[in-house]
């Protein structure tokens, strides 16, 4: 697999180069049960990063930063007003959305909040 994730031989793979990068998603962001969970298998070797505009099963679409291995911030904008439940290690939090809204989340031990910024 190359730097750009395309696998490198002839003919072109399309499960290689589609599979990869849905694998690599599902290790930051799973949304199978309704519930959109965050980081749910962060290797080890991506201490620090973020992703951008990755869409759930549940029209969210979410960025996250981590550093140190932990979620330091997630933003999700609600694309259909749906109440929205992330999960995040031991933690959960449900709130409702407007169609539009984006809401700067965090998930720490003991205190999950959803602030509404737009």
């Amino acid at each position: 697999m190359g730097s750009n994730l395309w696998d490198m031989h002839p003919p072109f793979q399309i499960d290689g180069n589609f599979g990869g990068t849905a694998g690599i998603t599902e290790m930051l962001l799973q949304s199978h049960t309704g519930d959109i969970h965050l980081l749910p298998a962060l290797p080890d070797a991506w201490a620090s990063g973020r992703m951008t505009g990755i869409r759930t099963r549940a029209n969210f679409v979410v960025d996250l930063s981590w550093n140190s291995a932990r979620l330091t911030e997630a933003l999700v904008q609600s694309h259909s007003g749906e109440s929205c439940r992330l999960r995040y290690v031991d933690a959960t939090l449900h709130f409702e959305t407007v169609k539009g809204a984006v809401y700067k989340v965090r998930m720490l031990a003991g205190k999950q909040t959803a602030e509404r910024l737009k």
